[in-house]
């Protein structure tokens, strides 16, 4: 290898190329600018975040969630929670901003997720998705840090509710704590003594409640062109191959279906029977090529 071929990797008889090596040069300086607008938007928004935060043991360096935090979830969601972490450019599904987005797994009707369910998802990760599963954090390590991802929740809540002049501190606190507080989650009951599934009965259930948005045959294709809560359009899943980010067992399509999505337009299904619920569930497992009577995920 000559040495001016050392000295110039475009260089090629003398002529110039733009070869792999020049071309992943260049992949990395965008990749470094567009870091770089994300850490300057970090900045901004941390600012807003440390104004609320100020004294509270969230940001301690010495609290135990804060440390949990840091380590395993800032580098994607952000060191104040907003979903600005520095490694969101590469990633396809963009992480949750904690201050103002709703989480989307929950087992309670009124959309608010339980420390549990929090706990689930860090622990199992979102299944097929960007975000791990945490096999090596203790179940305390897990509670705690689900308490401190709901404790952003809260705080975007007090910063939301802020802006209104007619309230006091103590209305925007009182507020704030109800509105991260969850009902009992829903106990899944097992289907009736007499009950058998049925792929027409199942059919004619989906059809009515799903197929709008999941396509009559659950590829994901129906007329409808949903948005999520803050006006963006939702890629619907097809059920035929896409991974149920949620888990696809039946206990966890029975809650998905029972409880919905929140801050997207699948809704709780709160006028089916339970066992109408289940004719659903094992529909779902058929066009996710499950046989009927197989419960595992």
């Amino acid at each position: 290898m000559s040495r001016n071929h050392l000295r110039s990797p475009c260089c090629e008889g003398g002529r110039k190329v733009c070869g792999p090596y020049v071309l992943r040069r260049v992949a990395f300086a965008a990749v470094g600018i567009g870091v770089l607008v994300v850490l300057l938007s970090a900045c901004q928004n941390d600012s807003r975040s440390i104004a609320l935060l100020d004294s509270s043991a969230i940001t301690a360096p010495s609290s135990r969630g804060y440390a949990l935090y840091q380590a395993n979830c800032a580098a994607c969601h952000g060191a104040s929670g907003r979903g600005n972490g520095v490694a969101a450019i590469a990633l396809e599904i963009r992480p949750r901003d904690f201050w103002n987005e709703p989480f989307r797994y929950v087992s309670t009707l009124d959309g608010i997720p339980t420390s549990d369910d929090l706990a689930q998802t860090i622990r199992s990760g979102r299944l097929h998705g960007e975000m791990p599963a945490s096999p090596w954090l203790s179940d305390e390590d897990v509670r705690v840090l689900a308490e401190y991802v709901l404790e952003f929740n809260r705080l975007g809540w007090v910063e939301r509710l802020s802006g209104d002049e007619s309230m006091s501190a103590a209305d925007v606190e009182e507020i704030a704590s109800d509105r991260v507080t969850p009902l009992e989650p829903i106990v899944v009951p097992m289907p009736s003594p007499d009950f058998r599934p049925s792929s027409e009965v199942g059919r004619s259930l989906y059809v009515q409640a799903c197929a709008s948005c999941h396509g009559p045959s659950g590829r994901g294709n129906g007329l409808n062109m949903p948005l999520d809560d803050r006006g963006r359009q939702v890629m619907v899943r097809d059920l035929t191959s896409d991974p149920i980010r949620g888990g696809a067992s039946p206990t966890e399509l029975f809650k998905r279906i029972r409880c919905g999505v929140p801050g997207t337009p699948m809704p709780a299904q709160l006028a089916l029977t339970d066992d109408q619920v289940w004719h659903l569930v094992f529909y779902t497992r058929q066009l996710m090529g499950r046989p009927i009577g197989q419960t595992s995920p």
